[in-house]
């Protein structure tokens, strides 16, 4: 019988009183095998969970656990034949004791590396450490095997194996095929897995949303509130990301009602896959936790880079789109929304359907420009559908299920555009919100402020959330040295023209250069010329204030000072004291006006008084010389026409009505400003010196409908307008009528009314998206020319219509045609308004004292609501060009100094005094402009030098503001006003009184 082979393995060479201790040495290097296998059966078992919960935090899959395991038991395999096999040659080797030291110094060295490599690839990583290990102990096992095992021990039959066992079958069978088997094994699932899970998110794709309803039952809206919202933010993994998270759970999420039976809402912060490994190693810890404390994240089986905006957006709308709500607001983590004013609107409206608001663009090209972020690659048809701004936006229930409507879809970079061109097809049209601004702006009622981290200096939302909180305006304590884009620029440092927008009140947002082709089929028509501007070699035509080619103010946000008038008649006939009176009713309103006024008869000193008192009023000469020499003309042809005055003043009685049509024209096309009739009175100053705008009145001549805007015989009457300079319609208007060959000495207005309503017909779409804005006929001639004579004749109700032109106008046009040569009436609604509205200068006036005036009570307006939030907004002025702003001193509320000492001398140039103002408020504030911040007190000195003009305008500035609404307020306040002006010293307690309006 041949000798039998000894096991592969034995231990029988083993000292009998240390077999046990051998046996439990043996098993020390099972225990990071069995603890591998532990650790990785946990982790397979996690990831139903953690997926459901849509936290990518670890890289692995269930199926890499499970690959791991096999890597674990084949590690231990290994280790336990390598210790057999040590175990064995040291006891025959060496004594006990030193052999049992080896053995445990080996399990020792094994434990250190398994936690080693382990810590080094990660807990979650279940493959690469113990591939790492088993390749270790692989090449160990080799080792031993070759220059240990066989050499010269344990032959077998030495004529058939002279050399014993061969150690490469001993290799084969130990290393090879186990290790092969196991990496065959893991090729075959790793592969599978590739095919079948594109995304550790993929569970989210189809059951991830029923799984976070379930788990955040408390926040899902299901409830049965009269108005449900939810609200998606989109965010990012990095850690400026994680920050403005935090910050707006601080702030403006706390601005949310309290849930009720008219309101409920929930919110998710939007965030996709991580974008790199290291971004989910460095932040995926604190996201967990972020998840963990706050339950508030959603992550969604899509990449999160920017690149990849458009599809996260569509991934969170089809995800929204398995919940029931009826509005979804969409914004971003930094931006601050007044979550309360929405609120309360989105209640206000109720349920609806095809609802979509925003910040609204329209008519937009794609950018081209490749050093911008925002290149547009993908989109192919030239001009984007309308959008708006991906800052903000709002839509009904329904819009978001057209959205996610399952059909091919085109993506583009940014996703406020994808949203126009995916709603395009069901002819959605957006709601301009203005109160939505993506720029570094800031406006007391705005919804949506951006701030963003390219913005500089960083401003932060906790001080506008306090502001908010404290009742103050909003924007107290802010940058604005920007004007929003639709707001009213006065006082900022540019105007949102410059960043070549042009804004339609409906419409919203588009480009200032388009296509002429986009304005509805209208004929091709140019908006504004280039202009010269105020050079160093200049002539002035008026010292330090006009040169020939352009004025100190024409190019600023200060434009709309300049005031223009025209006199061509001989004062001496004609001037009568209510011109006079309209002139002072324009700086009663607006005492830092620079008045203009274009005269061939008046005397350099015939405004003296004026002058004197300090306000600018300066007489520009003209003559047909003149003219020609200042090049105002716009043409060679209209040159011509100038040329030939003599001939066209002998051809027809209009020719001075036509002069003063054309020199208007001249003057605001090369300089800008208001212009304004000598019998034009003002009631109120304009509520913003941006807005360009001519008024409109009725024709009652069935022969003019052929040029009139339309079927109510509306035509625009150029008594009164504003531009800015360089409108190339002034030039279109001049060249159109006043030249040699088109110029009618018969026709009265040709060259006004006609000449402008018949040019802004013909091309009105590209002129009212370019900032024109026509006053309806209440604004500026609340009477038209055959009822006129009712104002200026004496009537019971004189008072009360005052009041009423007063709250729906601006102005009021006496028509000097047909009222010139009659008196204004004692008790009549003009001599009522003059008596208000008069600085007592004029030469004519009987008063001899200086006085303050005041109104005798300021009504603050609120709006009716069964509800306290909704009460006016105090800090929010609407900055229309028609509306009171709510606590101004304006119209029949205005404070101004009036009448002057008589005698006075004549030989001072300017008449300074003494000047002080202080002003204090019981309970609400004072401010001194539309966005500084209230204060109790304001203590004015003005000093020693100062004008009544200078008094007026500190005067005109100031501002009543109510108590916040953290404060009871009964509805009635006072102010007390307290001037000094030289000898006079006088005060008015004005009560204040909130008045409801509808």
């Amino acid at each position: 019988m041949p000798p039998q082979r000894p096991p592969m393995y034995s231990v029988r060479d083993v000292p009998n009183p240390y077999i046990k201790l051998s046996l439990g040495l043996r098993m020390l290097c099972l225990c990071p095998a069995v603890w591998g296998v532990y650790i990785h059966l946990q982790q397979a078992r996690s990831i139903q969970d953690r997926d459901a919960r849509a936290l990518v935090l670890m890289k692995s899959s269930a199926l890499e656990n499970y690959v791991g395991i096999l890597w674990c038991l084949l590690g231990g395999l290994w280790s336990f034949w390598l210790t057999n096999n040590l175990i064995r040659r040291w006891f025959i080797h060496y004594e006990p004791r030193p052999a049992m030291i080896r053995l445990f110094t080996l399990a020792t060295i094994f434990w250190f590396s398994v936690v080693s490599f382990v810590s080094y690839f990660g807990t979650d990583e279940p493959i690469w450490p113990w591939m790492a290990i088993c390749a270790i102990l692989a090449v160990a096992q080799i080792i031993q095997t070759i220059h240990f095992r066989f050499r010269g021990i344990y032959r077998i039959d030495p004529q058939r194996n002279p050399r014993g066992v061969d150690p490469k079958i001993i290799i084969l069978r130990t290393v090879l095929i186990p290790g092969g088997i196991v990496s065959f094994i893991t090729m075959i699932m790793l592969l599978y897995q590739n095919n079948t899970r594109p995304s550790s998110a993929a569970t989210l794709a189809s059951t991830g949303a029923t799984a976070i309803a379930s788990l955040n039952a408390a926040k899902q809206i299901m409830g049965s509130a009269q108005t449900q919202v939810l609200i998606l933010i989109l965010t990012s993994w990095t850690p400026k990301g994680y920050n403005k998270r935090r910050t707006f759970r601080e702030t403006t999420l706390r601005l949310l009602p309290p849930a009720s039976a008219q309101f409920s809402f929930t919110y998710k912060f939007i965030l996709g896959e991580a974008p790199s490994t290291r971004a989910r190693e460095s932040m995926g810890p604190k996201i967990k936790e972020e998840q963990d404390q706050h339950d508030d994240l959603l992550i969604l089986p899509v990449s999160d880079t920017y690149e990849d905006l458009s599809l996260k957006v569509f991934k969170a709308l089809e995800w929204s789109n398995k919940f029931k709500f009826d509005f979804l607001c969409k914004t971003d983590d930094d931006i601050f929304v007044r979550w309360d004013v929405i609120a309360r609107e989105l209640v206000e409206l109720g349920p609806t359907h095809y609802y979509w608001r925003g910040l609204a663009y329209w008519d937009i090209l794609p950018i081209t420009n490749p050093e911008n972020k925002n290149i547009e690659h993908e989109f192919k048809l030239g001009m984007f559908p309308p959008f708006v701004a991906g800052s903000l936006y709002i839509f009904s229930r329904d819009v978001v299920t057209l959205l996610t409507y399952p059909g091919p879809r085109i993506f583009t970079k940014n996703e406020d555009q994808n949203i126009g061109i995916w709603l395009h097809p069901y002819n959605i049209r957006p709601i301009h919100d203005k109160r939505i601004q993506q720029w570094d702006v800031c406006e007391n009622d705005m919804i949506a402020k951006h701030f963003s981290d390219a913005f500089t200096p960083l401003e932060s939302m906790h001080s506008m959330y306090t502001n908010v909180k404290e009742n103050r305006p909003a924007c107290q304590g802010f940058r604005q040295v920007y004007c929003a884009a639709c707001y009213s620029c006065l006082g900022r440092s540019n105007h949102w023209k410059d960043w070549g927008v042009a804004c339609d009140s409906v419409k919203g947002i588009t480009n200032i250069n388009k296509h002429d082709a986009l304005y509805q089929g209208k004929a091709t028509v140019d908006i504004k010329d280039p202009m010269p501007t105020l050079g160093a070699k200049d002539e002035w035509i008026v010292p330090g204030l006009l040169t020939d080619a352009s004025s100190i103010y024409s190019d600023t946000d200060d434009w709309a000072r300049l005031h223009w008038a025209i006199w061509t008649t001989d004062p001496v006939t004609t001037w009568q004291q209510r011109h006079f009176q309209a002139i002072e009713t324009l700086f009663v309103h607006s005492p830092n006006a620079v008045l203009i006024i274009m005269s061939n008869t008046l005397p350099a000193d015939f405004f003296a008084d004026y002058t004197r008192q300090g306000y600018q009023i300066h007489i520009l000469s003209f003559s047909k010389e003149l003219l020609l020499k200042r090049r105002w003309f716009f043409s060679p042809n209209t040159e011509d026409w100038l040329r030939q005055w003599s001939q066209w003043e002998s051809a027809g009685k209009f020719f001075p009505v036509h002069l003063a049509d054309y020199l208007r024209l001249v003057a605001l096309y090369k300089y800008g400003g208001l212009y304004m009739d000598m019998d034009a009175l003002w009631i109120r100053a304009p509520g913003d010196g941006m807005t360009e705008f001519i008024g409109a009145d009725m024709s009652d001549t069935d022969s003019d409908r052929v040029w009139t805007l339309d079927d109510k015989n509306t035509y625009l009457a150029n008594g009164v307008m504003r531009f800015q300079r360089g409108r190339s319609m002034f030039r279109h208007i001049a060249d159109s009528y006043f030249t040699v060959t088109n110029y009618d000495p018969e026709c009265f207005n040709c060259g006004g009314p006609k000449a402008f309503t018949s040019y802004v017909k013909a091309h009105r779409a590209a002129l009212e998206n370019n900032g024109l804005r026509i006053l309806p006929r209440e604004a500026l001639y609340p009477y038209n020319w055959k009822e006129v004579e009712n104002a200026i004749r004496s009537s019971k109700g004189a008072e009360e219509e005052v009041l009423k032109i007063e709250q729906q106008g601006i102005g009021l046009h006496l028509y000097g045609k047909v009222t010139s040569k009659k008196a204004i009436e004692e008790g009549s609604v003009v001599a009522y308004a003059l008596k208000i509205w008069s600085l007592d200068i004029f030469p004519q006036s009987l008063m001899t004292s200086v006085t303050l005036q005041g109104p005798e009570v300021l009504y603050y307006p609120s709006q009716a609501s069964s509800s306290s939030s909704a009460l006016l907004l105090w800090g929010a002025a609407k900055g229309s060009l028609l509306e009171k702003e709510p606590g101004a001193f304006q119209g029949i509320d205005t404070v101004f100094v009036r009448g002057v000492q008589r005698p006075f001398s004549t030989t001072l140039p300017v008449i300074t005094k003494k000047a002080a103002v202080v002003i204090t408020v019981r309970e609400g504030y004072i401010a001194l402009d539309s966005s500084s911040a209230g204060t109790r007190k304001v203590d004015m000195d003005l000093g020693d030098n100062v004008t009544m003009a200078r008094l007026n305008t500190a005067l005109s500035r100031i501002r009543y503001m109510p108590p916040g609404q953290t404060t009871r307020w009964d509805g009635t306040d006072s102010v007390t006003i307290q001037v000094s002006f030289g000898e006079m010293q006088r005060e008015l307690v004005i009560p204040v009184i909130r008045k409801t309006t509808k």
